[in-house]
C-alpha cells in the first residue's frame, strides 16, 4: 500500500498493464493478419475495457448521517451480527466481474484500520475460500465520529484486490480508495443504524444510500 493519488482517468490504473499489452498484441495480430488471435485479442481487449472501467460518481446525499454503498452490486443478506462482544448489522454484497471495479469511501472521515491478505482465488463456494482467499478487512469512521467496518473478500479472479492508502487517511464520501474485480463485500453497522436497502436490491458505490446512523 502507498499513499493514494485520486485514480479519476477512465481506466483504473490497476489494469493499464493488461490492458495496454493486450491493446499490443491485439495490433500486432491486425498487422500480421492472423485472424483468429486477431479476433480472439480484440474481445480480451474489449473485455478489459469493461472490466477496468471507472466511471465518475457523484452522490448528492452529503448528509452526516447518510451511508453509501462502497461496491456495485447486489444485496446477498441483511441480517444481526456479533463481532467480539458488539451487536452490529450486517449486509452482504456481491460484485460481478462485469461491475464496475472501484471501491468507494462510505461517507466523509477516515480510515482509521486497513489490513490486507494476500491468498489464493477459490471459488466463494469453497469451504476454504473464507481463510485462504485474498481478503482486505478496513474500518472507517466518520466526521460525527461513528464507526463501520467493512470486508472484501475475492472471487475466483486473476486481479488482486488493490487498497490505497493508510491508516489515519481522510476520505471523502464517494472517493476511491480501492479494487475489487470480483468477490464478496461484507459491511458491519452499528447495531442502532437504520438499513435502507432489501434483499436482491442493486447499489452503485458512491451513490446508492445503504443505511443512516442514528442521530
Amino acid at each position: 500500500m502507498g499513499h493514494t493519488i485520486e485514480d479519476t482517468f477512465i481506466l483504473s490504473k490497476q489494469g493499464w498493464i493488461p490492458i495496454l499489452s493486450t491493446a499490443a498484441l491485439f495490433l500486432f495480430f491486425v498487422v500480421a493478419g492472423w485472424s483468429l488471435f486477431e479476433f480472439s485479442f480484440g474481445a480480451l481487449l474489449i473485455a478489459l475495457l469493461i472490466l477496468f472501467r471507472n466511471p465518475e460518481r457523484s452522490s448528492q446525499l452529503h448528509e452526516p448521517l447518510s451511508i453509501v454503498s462502497s461496491v456495485d452490486g447486489v444485496v446477498l443478506g441483511i441480517e444481526e451480527s456479533v463481532i467480539g462482544e458488539r451487536k452490529m448489522k450486517k449486509i452482504t454484497f456481491l460484485n460481478s466481474l462485469w461491475s464496475v471495479s472501484m471501491l468507494r469511501a462510505p461517507f466523509d472521515g477516515t480510515m482509521e484500520g486497513c489490513q490486507v491478505r494476500h491468498g489464493v482465488s477459490l471459488p466463494l463456494n469453497h469451504p476454504l475460500s473464507e481463510k485462504l482467499n485474498e481478503k482486505a478487512l478496513l474500518s472507517f469512521r466518520s466526521v460525527e465520529g461513528n464507526e463501520i467496518v467493512m470486508e472484501h473478500l475475492s472471487d475466483r479472479s486473476c486481479f488482486s484486490i488493490a487498497i490505497e492508502g493508510d491508516e489515519g487517511k481522510k476520505i471523502k464520501e464517494g472517493s476511491r480508495y480501492g479494487f475489487l474485480a470480483k468477490g464478496r463485500t461484507v459491511v458491519y453497522l452499528p447495531e442502532d443504524a437504520i438499513v435502507t436497502l432489501h434483499l436482491g436490491a442493486d447499489v452503485r458505490a458512491g451513490e446508492t444510500l445503504i443505511g443512516r446512523f442514528a442521530a
